[in-house]
C-alpha cells in the first residue's frame, strides 16, 4: 500500500486515479474462452504495475481496473503523455495464450491530481476518471469493429484470424521488418514533374519478394486497433522528412485514428505533436490522407483533430472521392488540401462515354473543395492518355518502374524553389539528370 501522506508536490510527483478498461473483454471471452479473459485482466495488471512505480490497485471488475498511480510530473501535460505511452504498451504487445497472440484494446480514464490523503476525495476522483473514460471513443463504437461475442462460429473464427494477422503485422513493424515503398504523384503530361511521394507499407519474404500489408491493416481496423499502426507509421514519416529535407510525403491513415481521444481522453498523438512543435518545418512537407467516409459520421474530436493539424501546417488529403459515402456539404466541413478521385472511375472509364465523362464531372466537384485534385489508379499507357485528355493535373498508380523503396525522383527544395508553395498549386520540376530515369511506359 502506498503511503500517500508522505508523497507531496515538493518532490515534483503527482497522484492520479485511473480506471483502465479492457474494451474487447467480451470479444476475447467469446473467441478464446473465459479463461482467456481472466488471463487478459492479469496481463493488464502486470503491465500497469510495470509502468507505474509505485501503484495502488483499488478495485477490479470483469473488464476494468481502478488504481492510484504515482508518476513524476515532468511537464504540464505529462498525464496525457503517460497515459498514451501506457495504452500503446498495453495494446501493442500481444498476450500469449496457448498458441494464440491476443491484442488487448484498452481505454483509460484519469482524474485530476489528487492529494496525498484521499479520504472523501476518492469517490470524486473515481467519478472524474470514469467521466473522462466515457468520453473516449471506445473501439466497439467505431464502424467495422468486430465483436465476436455477438457472432456465430464463423464470426468468432474470423475474429481469431484478424487477431493473428494484426498481431503479426504489429510485431513486424516493431522489429523493423516492414518498409515504405514510394509511389510518386506526378503530372501525366510531364511525368518527371513530381508533386509528392505516397508511402505504401510493405514487407519482404525470405526470397525478397515484396508484399503489401492491406489485409493485416484491414484486420486491425476491424479490431478497432488500427490507430496503433497509424501512429507508429506517421512517426516514421517524420523520420523520413528529417532525413531528406527535399522530400514531400503523404500517407493514408484510418478515419478511426482522426482523434486525440484514442485510448485516453486528450491522450493521443502526443509524441507526434511534440515533434512538430520542435520542427514545424516538417509539417509543411507532410500530408495525412483519410477516406471520404470520415465525413459521414464525425467521432468526438474529429474536427478538433483535423483543425489542430491544419494549424500546425500539416496538409490534409481526402481519398476515395466520389465513392458515395458522403455529400459535398459533409466533405466541405473537412476542408481538405488535396482530393483523390476514387480509382474505380478510371478502371471503368473505357466501358462507355458516360463513364468517361464522369471523371471530368467528379474533378469539377472536387475543385469546389480544394485546389489540388489527383486521379489515382493509373496502370496503363491508355489510362495515362485518358488522364491527359481529361485534363487531370496530377495522377498516381502502380505503373511499371515507379513504385520503389527509393525516391528516385527527388523533390525540389521548397526554400529555393518558389514553385513549391504550401498549397501544392504548381508542379515541382526535378533536375535534368533525373529525366533519363523516366519509366519505360513513356
Amino acid at each position: 500500500m502506498i503511503d500517500l501522506d508522505r508523497i507531496s508536490p515538493p518532490n515534483r510527483r503527482s497522484n492520479h486515479l485511473l480506471v483502465v478498461r479492457l474494451d474487447n473483454a467480451r470479444a476475447i471471452a467469446a473467441a478464446y474462452g473465459e479463461e482467456a479473459l481472466v488471463a487478459a485482466m492479469a496481463h493488464l495488471r502486470a503491465g500497469i504495475a510495470g509502468h507505474f512505480d509505485p501503484v495502488d490497485f483499488r478495485e477490479a471488475t470483469g473488464d476494468a481496473i481502478t488504481l492510484l498511480a504515482h508518476a513524476a510530473m515532468l511537464e504540464p501535460d505529462f498525464v496525457c503523455a503517460k497515459i498514451e505511452a501506457l495504452c500503446i504498451d498495453l495494446c501493442g504487445r500481444p498476450m500469449a495464450h496457448g498458441d494464440c497472440q491476443i491484442l488487448l484494446s484498452v481505454s483509460i480514464g484519469h482524474s485530476d491530481p489528487v492529494p496525498g490523503g484521499l479520504g472523501e476525495d476518492l469517490a470524486k476522483a473515481t467519478e472524474s476518471a470514469r467521466e473522462r473514460l466515457h468520453r473516449v471513443a471506445a473501439p466497439a463504437a467505431r464502424d467495422g469493429f468486430t465483436d465476436a461475442s455477438g457472432t456465430d462460429v464463423s464470426g468468432r473464427a474470423r475474429y481469431r484470424d484478424d487477431m493473428a494477422r494484426a498481431a503479426r503485422l504489429l510485431g513486424q513493424v516493431e522489429r523493423g521488418e516492414t518498409f515504405f515503398a514510394w509511389r510518386p504523384v506526378f503530372d501525366p503530361r510531364q511525368p518527371e514533374r513530381i508533386l509528392q511521394h505516397e508511402a505504401l507499407l510493405r514487407y519482404a519474404d525470405e526470397q525478397g519478394e515484396q508484399f503489401d500489408c492491406v489485409a493485416a491493416c484491414q484486420a486491425l481496423e476491424r479490431l478497432g486497433l488500427v490507430h496503433l499502426l497509424d501512429r507508429a507509421l506517421v512517426l516514421r514519416m517524420l523520420d523520413e522528412l528529417e532525413a531528406d529535407p527535399r522530400a514531400r510525403l503523404s500517407i493514408a491513415i484510418s478515419p478511426q485514428s482522426l482523434s486525440f481521444d484514442l485510448g485516453g481522453y486528450d491522450a493521443a498523438w502526443t509524441d507526434f505533436l511534440a515533434r512538430l512543435e520542435r520542427r514545424p518545418e516538417l509539417a509543411e512537407r507532410l500530408v495525412l490522407e483519410f477516406h471520404e467516409s470520415a465525413a459521414c459520421r464525425f467521432w468526438p474530436g474529429t474536427l478538433t483533430f483535423l483543425n489542430t493539424l491544419r494549424e500546425l501546417g500539416v496538409g490534409l488529403g481526402l481519398f476515395g472521392f466520389g465513392s458515395g459515402h458522403a455529400s459535398l456539404r459533409q466533405l466541405a466541413v473537412l476542408r481538405p488540401d488535396q482530393v483523390k478521385l476514387d480509382s474505380a472511375f478510371l478502371r471503368t472509364a473505357f466501358l462507355s462515354e458516360r463513364n468517361r465523362a464522369r471523371i471530368g464531372q467528379l474533378a469539377e466537384q472536387a475543385h469546389t473543395l480544394c485546389g489540388t485534385v489527383i486521379l489515382i489508379g493509373v496502370e496503363t499507357p491508355a489510362q495515362i492518355r485518358l488522364a491527359v485528355e481529361e485534363g487531370a493535373p496530377w495522377v498516381a498508380g502502380a505503373r511499371l518502374g515507379r513504385v520503389s523503396r527509393r525516391r528516385a525522383w527527388s523533390i525540389a527544395d521548397p526554400v529555393s524553389d518558389p514553385a513549391c508553395n504550401r498549397e501544392f498549386a504548381a508542379p515541382v520540376a526535378v533536375s535534368a539528370a533525373l529525366r533519363a530515369a523516366r519509366s519505360p511506359v513513356f
